[in-house]
């Protein structure tokens, strides 16, 4: 019985312990310094040369394209495109027979700031670092403080349509 105790009273402490660790904190512009590090390493390793914005996005347009698009945030936009780790390993794919749609402003900030840069019949690719994508968090396939690659292909943007309040 007292054993007992003494085991449970062991479990308390331990517990009381545990709870009262800090969470690592997030620090952007830190992570922010080591994911340029390493955008810069996979560009020099793959020989392309890309543009920064001053989000931290890099991009390099492949096509602007011609297409009408008034960037309406509310819009659909669909694509094919494909989403690789730096270890140039897939971790998530649209093609044509399976084209994915969204709203323009339901996608991680890297999407938003670089489907700006080109029209409907462009073709983007994106270095993302992760304050511009998953952050900390992990996401299937993808570690926390991931930077991703991303060759978008902007296929066409239609209006949201409008719910009818008639009925």
């Amino acid at each position: 019985m007292l054993k007992n105790r003494l085991l449970l009273g062991l479990v308390v402490i331990v517990g009381v312990f545990a709870a009262c660790t800090k969470p690592e904190v997030y620090d952007a512009n830190a992570q922010l310094a080591i994911d340029e590090a390493i955008i810069k390493d996979w560009a020099a390793k793959h020989e392309a040369t890309f543009t920064r914005d001053d989000s931290g996005l890099y991009y390099r347009i492949l096509t602007p394209g011609t297409g009408p698009d008034d960037g309406d945030t509310t819009a659909i936009l669909t694509v094919e495109y494909e989403g690789r780790l730096m270890t140039d390993s897939i971790f998530s794919k649209a093609s044509a027979d399976n084209q994915y749609k969204f709203v323009r402003n339901s996608v991680m900030p890297g999407w938003i700031t670089g489907l700006k840069l080109i029209k409907p019949g462009g073709k983007i690719e994106l270095l993302v670092p992760s304050l511009l994508a998953y952050k900390n968090y992990v996401t299937p396939g993808v570690p926390a403080n991931s930077v991703l690659y991303f060759n978008i292909s902007y296929k066409s943007v239609e209006k949201a349509k409008k719910e009818d309040k008639t009925k």
